[in-house]
């Protein structure tokens, strides 16, 4: 089941923001997204800017 706490935000922070350690805060967070390559365990990793507005 997906969650709907902050429309989605949550996924687009990082894990040391939410649990309140914004000095930590990774700037960068790396999201695994399925591809179209030739076989099931095939992955994209992308990086995202976390968008904590206590960093921010």
């Amino acid at each position: 089941m997906e969650s709907c706490s902050d429309n989605g935000l949550d996924q687009k922070v990082c894990w040391f923001c939410k649990k309140d350690r914004h000095d930590e805060c990774m700037k960068n967070i790396p999201i695994d997204g399925k591809s179209d390559g030739p076989h099931d365990c095939t992955f994209d990793t992308n990086l995202i800017e976390c968008e904590c507005k206590k960093c921010n």
